[in-house]
Formats: C-alpha cells, sequence, structure tokens
C-alpha cells in the first residue's frame, strides 16, 4: 500500500453529561422518562446511549456522564462536522420506549468552541400528540456538557518517544553506565514496558 494514501488515524474522546431538564411538568404523558443520545460513527450508522429513568413529579435531575474513546481516521472527524449530536426525550413502556420530543446540536458548534467544551441548554421540540402544547407552556430543555478531546497518531507517537527516552537517559551528575547493571535482554523488557504504559 502507498505510504501517503494510508490513513491519517486520532484519538478521538469523548464526555458527554446529561445534567438535568426544566419545564417538563407541563408533559402530562411523561412517566419513566429518560434521555437518548445518537453519536454518528459513519457511514449512516450510530451509537445509542440510554439515561437512567427520571419523574416528572420529582426534580428532573440526572448528572449521568458517558465517556467514549476511539482511534478514528482523520475523515471521520472532518464528516463529524456535517453531524448533528442528537439527544431524545422518551417514555419507558412495556414494550420499548415512545418518542416525545427532540433537540439537536450541530457537531461542528462543539468543534470549533473554547477548548472543544459546550455546556448549554438544549431546547426538546415535542412530536405531535404529546399532551402539551408548545404555544401554552414554556420548551422543555435538557441541559448537557461536552467535552472533546483529539489526538493525532503523530503527537502520540511524540509523546511516546519523549517517555522512552526518559528511560534511555541515566540523569546521574556521576556519568554512570545505566546499561551495567542489566542484559541486552532486560534492557529490551524495560523499553517494552515503557511503550505499553505509554498506552
Amino acid at each position: 500500500m502507498d505510504p501517503s494514501k494510508t490513513p491519517a488515524y486520532a484519538n478521538f474522546s469523548c464526555e458527554l453529561r446529561i445534567i438535568q431538564a426544566r419545564n417538563i411538568e407541563f408533559i402530562k404523558s411523561a412517566k419513566n422518562m429518560f434521555a437518548r443520545l445518537y453519536l454518528p460513527t459513519g457511514n449512516n450508522k450510530s451509537i445509542q446511549l440510554n439515561s437512567k429513568k427520571i419523574s416528572t413529579k420529582s426534580v428532573p435531575f440526572w448528572d449521568e456522564s458517558f465517556n467514549l474513546d476511539c482511534s478514528c481516521p482523520q475523515e471521520f472527524l472532518e464528516n463529524l462536522n456535517q453531524q448533528n449530536l442528537v439527544l431524545e426525550l422518551r417514555q419507558r413502556k412495556i414494550w420499548g420506549s415512545q418518542l416525545i420530543g427532540k433537540g439537536e446540536i450541530p457537531w461542528k458548534v462543539i468543534l470549533e468552541s473554547q477548548n472543544m467544551e459546550l455546556k448549554k441548554w438544549l431546547k426538546i421540540y415535542l412530536v405531535s400528540g404529546s399532551d402539551c402544547k408548545e404555544a401554552m407552556f414554556p420548551t422543555p430543555e435538557v441541559e448537557v456538557e461536552i467535552k472533546i478531546r483529539v489526538t493525532s497518531v503523530a503527537e502520540m507517537e511524540k509523546k511516546n518517544k519523549r517517555r522512552l527516552n526518559n528511560w534511555n537517559e541515566c540523569g546521574c551528575k556521576n556519568g554512570h553506565d545505566h546499561h551495567a547493571w542489566c542484559s541486552a535482554e532486560d534492557c529490551d523488557i524495560f523499553v517494552l514496558g515503557a511503550a505499553l504504559e505509554a498506552f
């Protein structure tokens, strides 16, 4: 394979936190409510994440976090700019669940925010038949927090190389031979240990 055509990979880390909801007490049909997140993975597929249930009769508070870490091609990050993070409010039923409403945040807004961190109240637009008229009551909202970290392969390799170099430097002012106390096989094991520690 031509090295110039090898896809560049990056380490993608995403922390999603669903904090709380407001203005949901006006939704009469919403019992055993939970939040569902959809994260795009490419090729028209997505990861589905479900929160724990809350009741509209109590304080609508989740404070629930999801962490995702993966290695992905650079083109995934470029395509992510065209996608939306989707959050749905759903009601748990005996068989499955029923959609109450949903809101979306463009990933571009998240990736272009300061330090790729965003905390906001997301408006939830109700589906028809959800026993609540938006014209009469405030729009339900869910407070979410998103933190993204992207590390390129070059940055990861540079970090690993620095770590390996630290293992090979004695740091002693007396100029000791730091290889004198171990065999070549032992040194190979220590270098392997340093490489594994980097992951």
